[in-house]
C-alpha cells in the first residue's frame, strides 16, 4: 500500500482541480471512465501485444495510454468518414474482448520503482498540475455565466477546431465553411472522441477535464522515457523536472521577450504541444532501442509512434530525424558508418513525407527562413530581418539566451568523456531544435515551437549526465538551498537599465554571473553540486508567471459575453451540423486586438460550421502574411466580393441573397448588432427565432437556389 500512496495522491489531485472549480462530479465520472476504458485500457493491451519485453508497469500504462490516443484517433477516422459517429464508443470493445484474456496477466515486471522515485515523480506532476490551474484552468471558465470573460483568442479557435472534428471529418478552417485544413489536428481530435464517447459538454472537456489529464500522462511518460533512455532511474525525475518544473534562468521582471520558453504559456496555450510531447517520448524510447540493436517489434513501435507524432505536433519528427542524420554524420567522420541509422532516417523521412502529404497538404504553415527572427523586438526590424551590421548584438542576444534556456543542460558537462550514441541522437535532435528557432520565421511566433518540440531530448541528456556524477546527501540539501535562493533572488533582482538595445539581455547576464559564483562555491561539495545550482534556480519562473500573467492577462484575448455564447448554443440545439451559420461578426470588437479577424466563440460554442466569419487563422490568411512577412493575421479578406456577398446577404438582405446562402447550407444567421445594424428586410424574411442583447438568431426559410454570380447582382458593401 505504501507504493500506491503517490499515485494514489496524484490521482486525487487530478480529480480534485475540477469539482474543487465547480465542475460537475457526475462529469469527472464520466471522464474516469471514458478515460480507462476508450483510452487507457485498449491501448494498454495494444501496447502489450506489439512491445518486445516487459519492464515496468508503469511503462505498460503510460505507453498503452498513448497507443490508445493514436488507436482513438484512427477510430475517429473511421467513425467520421463512414457517418458512424454515434457508434465510436463501441471501439475500444473491438480490442478489449480479443485482447483481454491473453494480456490482462501481470507478467512479472523485472522493474518496480522505489517509493522516493515515485513520490518524485508525483511530486513534478502536482506541482505542474498547481501551475496550470493559477495559470490557466482556474481563470477560465467553460462558459461565461457572471459577465463577459476574456479568453484568449487561441483558446476558442482550438476549440472550434474540436467542435468540427466531433461533427465531421476532414478538418474544416474554422469560421471559413468547408474550406479543407492541413493541421496537426489528433490532440483536437481526442478531445471532440472525449465528448463525443463520455457525453460531456465540449467546452467542459476543454477547459476543465483533458488539461490536467494530459499533463500528468506528459510528466510520468517524460520520467519513465528518461530512466530508459539514460539507464538509470533517477534520471527520469530529473528530466521532468526539467521540463515541467524548471524554468528559463531570468531576472522574472525584467526577462526578454524573445526568449520564448518551454513550459510557461505554452504548455497550456497550444494544446497540440503537450499532446505532441506525450506522444513524442514513446518515439524517443523506440528510436534509441532501434539504435541498441533492437528487434522487429521496437522497428514497429518506431513507425506507430512516428505516424502518430506527425499529427500530433508537425516540428517533432523532423528535429528526431535530424537528431538520427547527425549520428549518421557522426559515423561517417569516424569512418565507421552502420546502416541501422540509416535505415531509421530513411523510415522517418517517408513518415514525415507521406504525414506532408496527408495531413498538411503540402501547405508551407506559414513558415520561412529567418535567421534570428525572434530578436526582431530587440534587433533588426520587423520588415526586413536581420543584417550583418546586426551581428554584434546578436551575438549579445544569443550569449544571454544561452544563459535562460541553457542552464537545465548543465549537466551534459557530465557528459563530455561518455558519449555514445545514444547522447549523439540526443544531442542532436537538440541542436536542431534550437537551430530551427533561431533560423526560421513564422507569422505567429511558433518558430519556438522547435526547440519546445526538442526539450524532452534535451531534459533527458542533461538529466543523463547529473545522475552519472557520485551523489551525497551532503551535497543535494545545500546545492537545492542554493537554487531556492538565486531563485527568490530571480524574482527580486532589478537593475536600473532603459528597455531597448544593449541592455536588454543585460540583466540576464548579471544573474548568470551569480548563479555561477555560487555554484563554484559549491564546488568544493561536488561537481554534481554545482551543476545542480546551475540547472534548477530557474524554479521560480512558472509560479512567477502564474501570479503575474495568469491567462497571459488581456494581451491576446477577445471579450465573450453569456449573450453570444447562448446565441450560439441555441444554435447548436435546435440545429443539424449539416446546417452552416452565417454572421455579420468578423473582427474582434475592443481591447488590444481591436479590428483583428480573430473572433471564434460562435463556431466555438454552436459547434458549427461558420460560412464566412473571422479569417485570421486560415491558411491563405497565414500566406499573405508570410509573403509580406508580417507578424499578425491579414488585416484583409482575399476575396472581398465574396466578403461583400455575405455581409449584405445578413445585413441588407433580399430573396436572391438569402437565396444564395441557402445554396451554401446555410440555415441559420447570427447577428451582433455591435458589428452592424440589418434592415429591416432581415426580420420579414427570415424567422427571428431567438435574441438577446445585442445578439438575435434567425432562421432561414426554405428557398430557391441560386448562383453566386447572379446573387451578387447590385451587391453594395455596407
Amino acid at each position: 500500500m505504501t507504493a500506491k500512496l503517490p499515485w494514489l495522491a496524484l490521482a486525487a489531485a487530478t480529480v480534485a482541480i475540477p469539482v474543487a472549480l465547480g465542475t460537475s462530479p457526475l462529469d469527472v465520472v464520466r471522464y474516469v471512465a471514458y478515460f480507462v476504458y476508450a483510452v487507457v485500457a485498449p491501448g494498454t493491451l495494444v501496447y502489450r501485444a506489439i512491445r518486445p519485453a516487459p519492464r515496468s508497469l508503469l511503462e505498460d500504462v503510460t505507453y498503452g495510454t498513448v497507443v490508445g490516443l493514436l488507436a482513438e484517433t484512427v477510430a475517429l477516422v473511421t467513425a467520421g468518414v463512414l457517418e458512424l459517429r454515434g457508434w465510436l464508443w463501441i471501439w475500444p470493445l473491438l480490442v478489449i474482448v480479443p485482447l483481454a484474456r491473453r494480456y490482462t496477466r501481470n507478467p512479472g515486471y523485472p522493474e518496480k520503482p522505489s517509493a522516493a522515485w515515485s513520490w518524485a515523480v508525483a511530486g513534478v506532476a502536482i506541482g505542474f498540475l498547481a501551475y496550470l490551474t493559477a495559470a490557466f484552468i482556474a481563470v477560465n471558465p467553460p462558459v461565461p455565466t457572471g459577465g463577459a470573460h476574456q479568453y484568449m483568442i487561441d483558446q476558442l479557435n482550438l476549440l472550434a477546431v474540436s467542435a468540427d472534428l466531433k461533427h465531421h471529418f476532414p478538418l474544416a478552417v474554422p469560421e471559413q465553411g468547408d474550406r479543407t485544413l492541413g493541421y496537426h489536428w489528433f490532440a483536437y481530435g481526442h478531445v471532440a472522441a472525449s465528448s463525443m464517447i463520455s457525453g460531456i459538454d465540449l467546452p467542459v472537456v476543454w477547459f476543465r477535464l483533458d488539461l490536467p489529464v494530459l499533463a500528468v500522462l506528459a510528466v510520468c511518460l517524460l520520467a519513465v522515457t528518461g530512466g530508459r533512455v539514460a539507464r538509470h532511474p533517477w534520471a527520469g525525475p530529473v528530466a521532468a523536472a526539467l521540463m515541467f518544473t524548471v524554468g528559463e534562468l531570468v531576472p522574472q521582471r525584467q526577462a526578454p521577450a524573445f526568449f520564448g520558453s518551454i513550459t510557461t504559456y505554452y504548455s497550456w496555450s497550444s494544446r497540440s504541444l503537450l499532446f505532441g510531447a506525450a506522444v513524442g517520448m514513446p518515439l524517443i524510447a523506440a528510436v534509441v532501442s532501434v539504435l541498441r540493436g533492437g528487434g522487429r517489434r521496437d522497428w514497429l513501435l518506431v513507425l506507430v509512434f512516428a505516424a502518430g507524432t506527425t499529427g500530433a505536433k508537425s516540428t517533432i519528427v523532423p528535429l528526431v530525424g535530424a537528431g538520427v542524420a547527425a549520428l549518421c554524420a557522426v559515423h561517417l567522420l569516424r569512418r565507421g558508418p552502420r546502416s541501422t541509422p540509416w535505415l531509421l532516417g530513411a523510415l522517418l523521412a517517408a513518415v514525415e513525407v507521406v504525414a506532408v502529404a496527408v495531413l498538411y497538404g503540402f501547405e508551407g504553415q506559414g513558415l520561412r527562413w529567418g535567421p534570428f527572427a525572434i530578436m526582431l523586438d530587440f534587433v533588426g526590424s520587423q520588415r526586413h530581418g536581420t543584417t550583418v551590421r546586426d551581428v554584434p548584438l546578436i551575438l549579445w542576444g544569443l550569449g544571454a539566451y544561452g544563459i535562460a534556456m541553457g542552464a537545465r543542460l548543465a549537466g551534459v558537462v557530465a557528459l563530455l568523456r561518455r558519449w555514445s550514441d545514444t547522447e549523439t541522437f540526443l544531442a542532436g535532435t537538440t541542436v536542431a531544435g534550437f537551430v530551427g528557432t533561431l533560423c526560421v520565421w513564422h507569422v505567429s511566433w511558433s518558430e519556438h515551437f522547435f526547440i519546445v518540440a526538442a526539450w524532452p531530448c534535451a531534459a533527458i541528456l542533461s538529466a543523463t549526465g547529473l545522475v552519472r556524477l557520485p551523489w551525497s546527501p551532503r551535497a543535494l540539501w545545500p546545492a537545492l538551498g542554493a537554487a531556492a535562493l538565486l531563485a527568490a533572488l530571480s524574482v527580486g533582482l532589478t537593475l536600473p537599465v532603459d528597455p531597448g538595445g544593449w541592455r536588454v539581455p543585460l540583466p540576464v547576464y548579471v544573474l548568470g554571473g551569480v548563479v555561477l559564483s555560487f555554484a563554484f562555491l559549491l564546488r568544493r561539495l561536488g561537481l554534481s553540486a554545482a551543476l545542480a545550482v546551475v540547472m534548477f534556480s530557474g524554479v521560480a519562473r512558472l509560479p512567477f508567471d502564474a501570479a503575474t500573467s495568469a491567462n497571459l492577462g488581456v494581451a491576446y484575448h477577445v471579450r465573450v459575453t453569456p449573450d453570444q455564447v447562448a446565441a450560439a448554443r441555441f444554435v447548436r440545439a435546435h440545429s443539424d451540423p449539416a446546417e452552416y451559420v452565417a454572421t455579420n461578426v468578423h473582427r474582434v470588437s475592443g481591447g488590444l486586438m481591436h479590428g483583428q479577424s480573430l473572433v471564434y466563440w460562435l463556431s466555438a460554442y454552436s459547434e458549427r460550421r461558420v460560412l464566412l466569419g473571422s479569417w485570421g487563422y486560415s491558411p491563405e490568411s497565414t500566406g499573405a502574411q508570410s509573403r509580406a512577412h508580417r507578424l499578425g493575421p491579414s488585416p484583409t479578406y482575399w476575396n472581398p466580393a465574396r466578403l461583400a456577398l455575405n455581409d449584405a446577404a445578413v445585413l441588407d438582405p433580399t430573396p436572391s441573397r438569402l437565396g444564395w446562402l441557402y445554396s451554401q447550407r446555410v440555415r441559420w444567421i447570427v447577428v451582433d448588432r455591435s458589428a452592424g445594424t440589418p434592415t429591416a428586410a432581415l426580420p420579414q424574411l427570415t424567422d427571428e427565432v431567438w435574441q438577446r442583447g445585442d445578439i438575435t438568431v434567425y432562421r432561414l426559410r426554405a428557398t430557391s437556389n441560386c448562383t453566386p454570380v447572379s446573387c451578387s447582382d447590385n451587391v453594395q458593401s455596407r
